[in-house]
């Protein structure tokens, strides 16, 4: 009874196997290749900041007349990591990175803070006007980190105009003027600001108004928090979370960074490196920038207490 019915029973069981490998519910694909992903968690020690009173208008001086240029229309691209070569670890490059906060009239009643970080308009255009017959030419971070790993060329006289916390009178004052006088900027953005759009701040239309006249959009944070002594998921909501934010809005992932009030540690720059960051402005001060101390990089603080000599004397410019 048994050998009569085998090979009946291993036929049909052949059939089945066949029928269901031939089912559409089970037939075998390639398993998906995994992504990576970076995992954040919200920190709960962020601070808010309160809301920055609008400004109004406060009388200055007249500025001194000086040449103009025509007005910058090209829209900043970003450049591929420049592979050092031979000669990268020996190079250093003179830059003047500007530090500039406010750019505008006072508000009423303004503390000595907020008078030092507030650039009047007029005062700044006499700024320009005087760079420019020093025969300054702005550059971004992308130009100097090639000069350095490269040695490509810079212009004879290079400057990188930086603009913390996009504020909104930036956009209003600083940036006509910088298109007068054929000058672009760097804006380092706390992200979140424009995402919840903060009174006192830029909107995400007026920060891409900028980036596609030329200026370069950087991470500034999320919410301009202080660096030091933090936990690597508040690093990585901070310094990731901004980056990502930018490169949504931008196309590509930008590149530097600048430590809020100027606070960092070791984690921090780890942190930076980790993510893909090229190097970090400091609010210490310098004017030469090598690629060793990139994530340490200085600038030279433009404050609204000082006159127009003191910044010449800075940059080592005559006056007048």
């Amino acid at each position: 009874m048994q050998s009569k019915f085998r090979v009946p029973l291993i036929l049909i069981g052949a059939l089945l196997i066949s029928t269901l490998l031939g089912s559409s519910a089970i037939r075998l694909r390639p398993a998906p290749t995994p992504t990576a992903a970076v995992a954040v968690a919200l920190p709960t020690d962020t601070p808010w900041p309160t809301a920055t009173a609008s400004p109004s208008a406060t009388a200055s001086a007249s500025p001194t007349a000086f040449p103009v240029a025509a007005t910058p229309t090209a829209t900043a691209t970003p450049l591929p990591w420049p592979t050092p070569d031979a000669q990268a670890r020996t190079r250093e490059v003179k830059v003047p990175v500007l530090m500039y906060h406010y750019v505008g009239p006072l508000p009423a009643a303004p503390d000595q803070i907020r008078i030092g970080l507030t650039i009047l308009p007029d005062y700044f255009e006499q700024q320009l006007q005087f760079l420019q017959a020093r025969g300054y030419t702005s550059i971004d971070f992308y130009q100097t980190q090639n000069a350095l790993a490269l040695g490509a060329p810079l212009p004879a006289k290079p400057i990188i105009f930086t603009f913390d916390d996009a504020y909104e009178d930036v956009y209003s004052f600083a940036f006509p003027v910088m298109q007068k006088y054929g000058y672009t900027g760097t804006v380092f953005v706390p992200t979140q600001f424009l995402d919840d759009r903060l009174a006192g701040y830029m909107s995400w239309d007026e920060a891409m108004e900028l980036y596609h006249a030329g200026w370069r959009l950087e991470p500034h944070t999320k919410t301009h928090v202080e660096l030091q002594n933090r936990s690597r998921d508040f690093l990585v909501y901070q310094i990731y979370g901004s980056m990502d934010t930018l490169r949504s809005h931008l196309g590509y992932q930008p590149r530097f960074f600048a430590y809020p009030s100027g606070k960092y540690d070791d984690a921090a720059i780890a942190m930076l490196k980790e993510v893909g960051y090229w190097g970090a402005v400091t609010t210490d001060s310098a004017q030469f920038h090598r690629l060793a101390n990139g994530f340490a990089w200085g600038r030279v603080r433009v404050s609204g207490t000082e006159t127009l000599p003191d910044l010449a004397n800075r940059l080592g410019e005559p006056f007048p």
